[in-house]
C-alpha cells in the first residue's frame, strides 16, 4: 500500500511540475542554511524537503547525523506574509573511542511553526529585507528529542539582486532558549550565481555563537537545478572550520510549488 502511495503521489507531482504555471520562478529557502528574504506569492502552497548527513569527531567522541525527508511547509497568507511549519526524522548515533560507549537516538524532531514577513522590497542598493520568527515545540517531538526546552528564533533576512547573475543574501538573529536563559547569535552570507537557466551554484559561510561556549562556524556549497518555474532539485555539501564544528555534512532534495 505504501509503494502505491508513493507512485501516486510522484505521478501528481510530475504532473503538477509540468502544468502551466504563471507565477515568476521560485526563491527557495534551500539547500543553503540563507532564508531568502522572499516570501511565497499570496494562497501559494510550496513544499522543500531533503536528506541530510553529517559526521565528526570532538575529544574522542565521533557522530554520525542522519536526517530523513527534513520538509518546510510555505503558505502565502498575503502579499509578502507567508506562514510555515517544518518537520524532519533524525537519527543520532555517537561513539566514544576511549569507553567504547555507543548511543544511537531515533525519532521526529520538535515540531517548527513561525512565519515570514517582507518588510522591505528591495530597490537598487536598498536590500529586500524580511523577519522571520520560529518557535520550536519539543512536545511534538519523539520521546528521544524531547527535552522540554521551548526555542524560539528570530531572524532578519536581507538580500540584493547585484545582477542578473550574482545575488547576494545574509542573515543575522537570535535562537532563544527562554527556560534556560541561553541565547545563541545565528549569522549566515551566502553568494549565489546563476550560471545557466537551469543551473545556479552558491557559496556560503554560516555560524552559531552560543553565550559563554565555543562558536561553531562552517563552510557551504552546492548547486540548484530549477527544472520548471515551480520545480527545483538541489544538492550541497560542506565542512566545519572551527574546533567546535562538524568534519562534513551532505545534501540533496528539492522545492515544489503547487500550481494554484
Amino acid at each position: 500500500m505504501k509503494h502505491v502511495f508513493m507512485i501516486i503521489l510522484s505521478l501528481y507531482i510530475f504532473h503538477s511540475a509540468f502544468s502551466q504555471d504563471d507565477n515568476p520562478p521560485m526563491v527557495t529557502d534551500r539547500p543553503d542554511r540563507t532564508e531568502s528574504a522572499v516570501t511565497v506569492p499570496k494562497k501559494t502552497f510550496q513544499i522543500e524537503s531533503g536528506f541530510n548527513f553529517g559526521w565528526g569527531k570532538n575529544e574522542g567522541v565521533s557522530t554520525k547525523e542522519l536526517g530523513f525527508n527534513g520538509t518546510l511547509f510555505r503558505y502565502g497568507i498575503a502579499d509578502r506574509f507567508e506562514a510555515r511549519v517544518g518537520v524532519a526524522y533524525a537519527g543520532v548515533d555517537k561513539e566514544n573511542e576511549i569507553t567504547e560507549e555507543k548511543t544511537s537516538l531515533s525519532g521526529f524532531v520538535p515540531l517548527v511553526i513561525g512565519f515570514k514577513w517582507n518588510f522591505i522590497h528591495g530597490d537598487g542598493p536598498i536590500p529586500t529585507m524580511a523577519l522571520l520568527s520560529h518557535i520550536d515545540l519539543p512536545f511534538a517531538a519523539s520521546k528521544d528529542f524531547d527535552d522540554g526546552n521551548v526555542l524560539h528564533n528570530i531572524i532578519f533576512s536581507g538580500s540584493w539582486y547585484l545582477s542578473k547573475v550574482f545575488s547576494f543574501g545574509f542573515n543575522f538573529g537570535s535562537r532563544i532558549d527562554w527556560k534556560q536563559s541561553d541565547f545563541t547569535t545565528v549569522y549566515t552570507t551566502a553568494l549565489g550565481i546563476s550560471i545557466a537557466k537551469w543551473l545556479g551554484t552558491f557559496v556560503e559561510l554560516y555560524g552559531f555563537l552560543p553565550a559563554g561556549e565555543y562558536s561553531d562556524h562552517r563552510f557551504n556549497m552546492g548547486f540548484t537545478f530549477p527544472v520548471r518555474n515551480n520545480l527545483q532539485f538541489d544538492v550541497s555539501g560542506g565542512m566545519g572550520i572551527s574546533k567546535n564544528s562538524p568534519d562534513g555534512f551532505a545534501s540533496f532534495g528539492f522545492a515544489w510549488r503547487i500550481p494554484r
